[in-house]
């Protein structure tokens, strides 16, 4: 145990003295290489990366310090891969950074790890000529940051900023890139990882519309997990895309666009960027965005008459982008917030407390409320809602249904109006909706494939529409997907389209 506990120190001593020597590489501050002297596996690969980042080698210092990264723990082990690609980053190497910052996907680091990954993104993008996209990809919270990373990232910032890069708060987009015909996809999405399971969903929805469609367009499949997006990219094209379908996770869609220049056909991205500029001619975005459906939320209420209403959400950062989206859209049309509540994001005796206050602050002026929630939250929620203010309709996301029937949890949602893609309800009718993990992705990849296939189209005539299986499909003037849902409500503890 005592040899455990001086390796576990041994190991932070290693990554807490961990650093680079930018040598040649103007306005990055320099750092030290690695100083602990401990005998561990691991640490003569990180004395020979010192010597040879201090003797300018970078390729070979960065080679090493990967290849010394096998021998740590996570979260360490993600420290020293960022540690060889904030080294490649910083002489403009894109295709071999990315393909370090694979192996260390955003999705799995956290802490100050999660800002190194941003900032190297963003030293790549600066490095690349690109500052507007290194503005947008730096970390934005600092008091998370160590003061020796903080410190680069304000140099980054700085430089940025000199060059010409604004802040990210408006969008421009380039001219769209149309292609004339489209015969082969290419799919660029992770076979395993967190996201390997959801892929699986998406994939087949892309299969089955492939199929119904007569199956004359080829699919091929590009697995993110090895490679990285931007390889996978390149070599979708080299094999003769038409239309590259992914990446799915925003990290992998800023590597794409980290390159611009790169970006030879279009990209339909299964997710969206916010707050982005200088869009690339290449992207479309199209994904399952929950604001969307907050939005549909207001319209529709508005339309009936219900234009006072009560907020309840959680506190949490999805929260305030749904309760956000639906008061902006509210309010837009006319419509006045009374009361605005939060509650706690996991389950809590304090319900009951927080549907009080809500109900309590709308002074019987509410004509209707909006609840954000999850399966969980919303089971709970609604019965307190129903005893507090029988009268108010309550309406809701998708979020509320699981994607997966279950009537005796479910009945507590009876009555609850809210948004709904046609893929569950056709599913649900036909008594096949349990038969897929993750319905509405399936959906997701069912779209993905249509808007694909009938790109030339879409992109060419801003009044084509859609009807596709995540909804009613149109493409705004940014070139983001946008969809619009039918409304659905629960009886019986079984979703059934609103009216029936």
């Amino acid at each position: 145990m005592r040899h455990n506990g001086l390796m576990k120190k041994s190991i932070y001593g290693v990554m807490l003295s961990l650093s680079l020597l930018m040598h040649g590489c103007s306005n990055v501050p320099g750092l030290t290489g690695v100083t602990d002297n401990s005998a561990m596996p691991g640490d003569a690969s990180i004395q020979q990366a010192n010597a040879l980042l201090k003797q300018g080698k970078k390729r070979e210092a960065a080679a090493s310090y990967f290849n010394a990264a096998s021998s740590y723990p996570s979260p360490q082990r993600e420290r020293v891969i960022l540690q060889a690609a904030e080294i490649t980053a910083s002489i403009g190497d894109a295709d071999l950074t990315n393909s370090y910052l694979a192996r260390a996907p955003l999705n799995t680091l956290n802490g100050e790890n999660q800002g190194r990954h941003a900032y190297v993104s963003a030293l790549l993008a600066l490095q690349q000529k690109n500052p507007d996209l290194a503005l947008r990809l730096l970390p934005t919270d600092m008091n998370a940051l160590s003061p020796a990373l903080r410190e680069k990232v304000q140099n980054i910032r700085s430089r940025a900023q000199s060059s010409g890069g604004k802040p990210a708060n408006a969008v421009k987009v380039q001219a769209a890139m149309i292609p004339t015909a489209v015969n082969r996809v290419a799919v660029l999405l992770p076979q395993s990882g967190a996201l390997g399971g959801v892929s699986q969903d998406i994939i087949q929805g892309i299969q089955a519309a492939r199929s119904g469609m007569g199956g004359s367009t080829s699919v091929n499949l590009y697995d993110v997990s090895t490679g990285g997006a931007v390889a996978q990219y390149q070599k979708a094209v080299a094999e003769g895309a038409d239309v590259i379908v992914g990446p799915l996770d925003k990290e992998s869609l800023s590597q794409l666009l980290a390159q611009p220049q790169m970006l030879s056909k279009p990209i339909l991205s299964l997710n969206y960027l916010t707050n982005t500029r200088n869009i690339p001619g290449a992207l479309y975005q199209f994904g399952l965005l929950p604001e969307d459906e907050a939005r549909e939320v207001a319209n529709f209420a508005i339309a009936r008459g219900q234009r006072t209403a009560v907020i309840l959400a959680p506190n949490s950062a999805w929260g305030e982008r749904v309760a956000g989206a639906f008061r902006a859209a509210y309010q837009g049309k006319g419509g006045q917030i009374i009361a605005n509540q939060q509650y706690a994001d996991a389950p809590s005796s304090s319900y009951l407390q927080d549907v009080q206050n809500a109900v309590g602050a709308s002074q019987g002026r509410a004509s209707m409320v909006f609840l954000a929630a999850s399966p969980s939250q919303a089971r709970l929620l609604r019965p307190l809602l129903a005893a507090q203010a029988a009268s108010l309709p309550v309406y809701a996301t998708s979020h509320i249904f699981s994607g997966r029937t279950d009537p005796s949890k479910d009945a507590d949602l009876d009555g609850v109006i809210y948004t709904e893609i046609p893929w569950v309800m056709e599913s649900l009718q036909a008594g096949t909706l349990n038969n897929s993990t993750y319905p509405r992705m399936f959906a997701l990849g069912m779209d993905a494939f249509l808007i694909a296939k009938n790109l030339p189209g879409i992109a060419s005539n801003p009044s084509a529409r859609v009807n596709g299986k995540t909804g009613d499909i149109s493409l705004a003037g940014n070139r983001q997907i946008q969809r619009h849902l039918p409304f659905a409500t629960f009886a019986n503890g079984l979703p059934r389209p609103l009216g029936q």
